[in-house]
This record gives C-alpha cells, structure tokens and sequence, in this order.
C-alpha cells in the first residue's frame, strides 16, 4: 500500500444497549475509532449520551432506524407511532428487515417525520450530529429515501453517508480465532491507495448480547463477532500498524474536505 489512504472508521449501533456501550467505550481507547453511530430508538441512548455525548474526539452520526432485526429484542419510533402508522407492524414495533418494506410500503412523508424525531432525540441528548447512515440501509430499499435523505443533510449543513460510498472493508471472515490487527493490515497492504470504510459493531459479550439473534445469526455469534470488534479497536497495535503502512483513520466531517483534494 502506499502512503496517503484514508479509511473511515465507523462503530454502529452505540445506544442500542448496555453491551454496546461499553465496547465502545473500549474500543475507542485504542485511539484510531473516529465515528459513532448513535441509535436514538433505544433504551440505552440516555446511558450513552452520559458516556460519550461530550467527547470532541468523535464524530457522531445518527444512524437512522426504520427496523427492528431481532426475534426478541425490539424498538419501535421515536415519533407518535399514531403519526407514523405505515413504518410499524401489528406488534407497534419496527418491521424486522427492509424486504417487507417490499409488501408493506411506508409512506415517505412519515418516513422523514421519523427522521426528524430520531434527530431531535440526539440533540436534546447532547449529541452534536455531523452525518447520517441508515440502519440496515433501508435507503436502498425505499424507493426516493435516498434523494430525501441527501436533501434533508445538505439543508442542515450534514455529511449523507452515501454520497462517500468508498469501498467496503471487512474484518474477519467470521471466525475470530486469528488475528484481526495482522489481517486487517494484511488486507490494507494489499489494496491500492484511496478511500475506504470499515464500519463494525463493537460491544462486550453479555448475556444482554446473547439475548439478541435471529434466523441468519444465533445470539452467541452476535456477542463473540461484537465483542472481537471490541476487542479489534481497542488493540494498541493498530494505531502503530496504521502509521507503519500510512493508513489515515478519518471523520465523516473530513471526508468531503479529503476526498476532493
């Protein structure tokens, strides 16, 4: 690799519970996490904005949710479900994956009303939101969501995730018994110059983690594959391995900045 990438370093999923929390209070220990991705539909948002809302250091995103994956687990809107009728399932919770939005078509008008209540919520939490990512990427299911999304971000001065697409990076292969610091570099070193995302989902393996799961994934593999994550961020040799190849880790609020020189 050559000197000069740069890879926005993204943690989804801070808020959605205790577990979630912590490990991404680890994770940002190691010192190369620069994104946050805040759930505001989730019990432990209020917990979360205690634990990181003042934090200069990170670059915040409201990580806008219109579904609720799991068999167990599940939120429902921050709006008046009463004014956002076509976005819920019979159980008043969020329909569990994109596709049914497929046979149940949600009404774009209350989609963006729900926007504006998850983005109030943070706010008023404490939370300064410089960008925009979807849960579950229900953007790319909703037919027009992305142009509203794009709109709504640029009249209020936000980053859209998806106008900074960069190639995906992953971590790992599921099986968590190598190295991930080593691979990850490994992967890096290999690639060319550029921009890149690595998003993850760290947190602590609990049996709060466990409790989560569903047809495609068992809650034991949730907590191990989160808490690698964890785990992964928090390891003081990826910052050192970072600056040996030349990989800048970089905010969403610097991507545009960046990308254009």
């Amino acid at each position: 690799m050559h000197r000069g990438t740069q890879v926005i370093t993204r943690a989804d999923d801070c808020g959605s519970n205790h577990s979630a929390n912590l490990g991404i209070l680890r994770a940002l220990e190691g010192g190369v996490l620069r994104n946050v991705s805040v759930m505001a539909t989730c019990l432990a948002v209020q917990e979360a904005a205690g634990m990181f809302a003042e934090r200069e250091d990170i670059c915040f995103g409201l990580h806008f949710v219109l579904n609720a994956e799991w068999d167990q687990v599940k939120w429902g809107p921050v709006a008046d479900p009463a004014t956002v009728p076509s976005l819920i399932g019979a159980d008043g919770f969020f329909r569990q994956h994109p596709r049914e939005f497929m046979e149940h078509p949600p009404q774009l008008a209350e989609v963006m009303l729900e926007l504006e209540a998850q983005f109030n919520r943070l706010t008023e939490l404490g939370f300064r939101i410089s960008y925009v990512d979807t849960h579950m990427m229900s953007d790319w299911v909703i037919p027009g969501l992305e142009d509203e999304l794009r709109a709504w971000c640029n009249a209020r001065g936000l980053v859209y995730w998806g106008d900074y697409l960069f190639p995906d990076l992953t971590l790992g292969d599921g099986d968590n018994s190598g190295d991930l610091v080593a691979e990850h570099i490994e992967q890096m070193e290999a690639f060319d110059p550029g921009f890149y995302l690595l998003v993850t989902h760290p947190a602590v393996d609990s049996e709060e983690m466990r409790a989560l799961g569903n047809a495609f994934e068992s809650g034991l593999q949730i907590a191990d594959n989160r808490e690698q994550d964890s785990l992964f961020w928090a390891n003081p040799r990826l910052a050192d391995e970072y600056k040996r190849v030349g990989v800048q880790p970089i905010r969403y609020d610097e991507a545009g900045r960046l990308s254009r020189r």
